[in-house]
Formats: C-alpha cells, sequence, structure tokens
C-alpha cells in the first residue's frame, strides 16, 4: 500500500499520482487528450462520492480539509511559480 508520507517524512504525493495506473495510462503515449481529461474528472467524481458513501461525517470533513489543503498548495506553489518566472521580465 502506498503511503502519504515517506521513510523520511515527506508527502509522498508525486509517487502516489506517478505510480497511479491511471496517470501511467493517461501519460503512456506523453498526451493528455479531452477525453483523456473526462475520463479523469468523472473517475475522480466516482471515487469523492465512494468515500462520501463510506465515511461518516468526520471522516468526510476530516478529507474535505486535506483535499482543500492540497488544493490550496498546489495553487500558491503554481502562482509561486509563476511569480518566479516573471521576475526576471
Amino acid at each position: 500500500m502506498n503511503r502519504l508520507f515517506d521513510e523520511n517524512g515527506y508527502l509522498n504525493i508525486s509517487e502516489i499520482v506517478e505510480n497511479h495506473p491511471s496517470y501511467k495510462t493517461i501519460m503512456e503515449d506523453g498526451i493528455v487528450t479531452d477525453s483523456e481529461l473526462k475520463e479523469q474528472s468523472e473517475r475522480t467524481i466516482k471515487s469523492l462520492r465512494r468515500l462520501q458513501d463510506l465515511c461518516n461525517e468526520e471522516q468526510q470533513s476530516a478529507i474535505l480539509d486535506a483535499i482543500s489543503e492540497m488544493g490550496v498548495l498546489f495553487t500558491t506553489y503554481n502562482t509561486y511559480q509563476l511569480q518566479e518566472l516573471t521576475k526576471d521580465i
């Protein structure tokens, strides 16, 4: 089973994503198509609905908080990277 953190205590999301069958399938040819994005969106929604069905309200709250914080990290990291790219312009 994949673990959220590696043996050094670092978040292991990159490795988890890179080794996930959906990612491997999509990236097999190195091109992401509209249909692959649509299919991945559908898989994501199905997975989240499954979590909603399996988890009680407290568990759902914890999951939502973790997903939200990951989204904030992803968005702010990308914003930071764009800022760094435009510093020299």
